[in-house]
């Protein structure tokens, strides 16, 4: 075990985790931040660096990876220590008052001492929601995808995706000059959950012949000699079946997601995957430990990037006024 003691420790490499490594380095605070994969920038690194985002402020589109560049630049300036491949396991609190140390351990055996935590970690660990095909696993790394991770991977190829989320829209858009078209859009409904202008634009596409959307219908079947090459769609309104050229399977059915040790922690949770925190500060039931970011959770919370970032601002500032003894206050960032 390490004699350091952090002033916070951030659970979580993502942007909000580095947004609130920024507001505590700002705040001359020591920092540590404990990420689970092997790179810094949570979800948006791992599952779409190349897809744009845009609710950040300030950006009238971002591509993922280029927001995860400029957040590692802010948030590591203040040269907060960075421990990769690290997933969480117990919490043990010593001393109490002005003395109390938070340790944290990892499964890897590491230990972590600081005198406030921050939990940012998203969705927690999280897997693909997988097609309910028969031997749909044997596909993988043959031609089925539940991530795009670099366009260039679909190039000239017949991909169909699977999704009626934003996600499945976003990509159906995104991969309009990479891809071979049409593109081919199925969604198991007649409504598309998206964002109602990216329905509207795939529809303006699918007039055009560059997108055609399979709706209502399911994947019931994957053929191919090693490879996807053609597909078996259902329409269940009808009940008639189809088969399709693809070369690319791309499932974009959400992820199933959990918070591991963390909700062994006795925190109070706000409903399963959200851990429950003050608004006004963003503490959580647990002295000491706060949390920002789609892991917290509250009445009326909106789960996304730009509110993750001013939760994370407040769940700084809280634990450096806490951990002080000092009034909560901004310490503006303007020269």
């Amino acid at each position: 075990m390490s004699d350091t003691v952090y002033d916070i420790t951030i659970i979580g490499g993502g942007p909000v985790g580095l947004a609130a490594s920024y507001y505590a380095g700002h705040r001359e605070a020591s920092v540590c931040i404990v990420e689970s994969l092997e790179q810094l920038g949570g979800q948006v690194g791992a599952v779409y660096p190349e897809k744009h985002v845009f609710d950040v402020a300030g950006h009238p589109k971002i591509q993922g990876q280029a927001l995860v560049e400029l957040c590692v630049e802010q948030g590591l300036q203040f040269g907060a220590e960075v421990f990769l491949g690290e997933e969480v396991r117990d919490l043990v609190r010593t001393g109490d008052g002005d003395d109390e140390i938070l340790t944290l351990t990892t499964h890897g055996g590491r230990s972590v001492r600081s005198r406030a935590l921050i939990v940012t970690a998203g969705h927690g660990a999280f897997e693909p929601r997988k097609l309910g095909v028969d031997g749909i696993d044997e596909w993988e790394g043959k031609g089925l995808h539940y991530f795009v991770r670099q366009k260039d991977a679909f190039r000239g190829k017949s991909c169909v995706i699977v999704g009626g989320g934003d996600s499945a829209l976003d990509w159906t858009l995104g991969l309009q000059d990479t891809a071979a078209l049409p593109i081919t859009l199925v969604h198991r409904r007649d409504r598309f959950r998206a964002l109602e202008s990216s329905v509207t634009a795939a529809r303006a596409l699918e007039e055009e012949g560059k997108v055609r959307i399979v709706i209502p219908a399911e994947v019931r079947e994957i053929r191919g000699n090693g490879e996807v090459e053609t597909l078996v769609l259902e329409n269940t309104a009808t009940g008639e079946a189809e088969e399709v050229p693809c070369e690319a399977l791309i499932t974009l059915l959400g992820f199933h997601s959990h918070l591991g040790s963390i909700a062994e922690w006795g925190l109070e949770l706000h409903g399963k995957r959200q851990i429950l925190v003050d608004p006004a500060t963003m503490e959580t039931s647990i002295p000491r430990v706060y949390s920002a970011g789609d892991v917290a959770g509250y009445e009326g919370k909106i789960t996304l990037i730009t509110v993750g970032f001013g939760e994370a601002a407040i769940a700084a500032n809280n634990a450096i006024a806490r951990i002080r003894g000092e009034k909560v206050q901004p310490k503006y960032s303007t020269d």
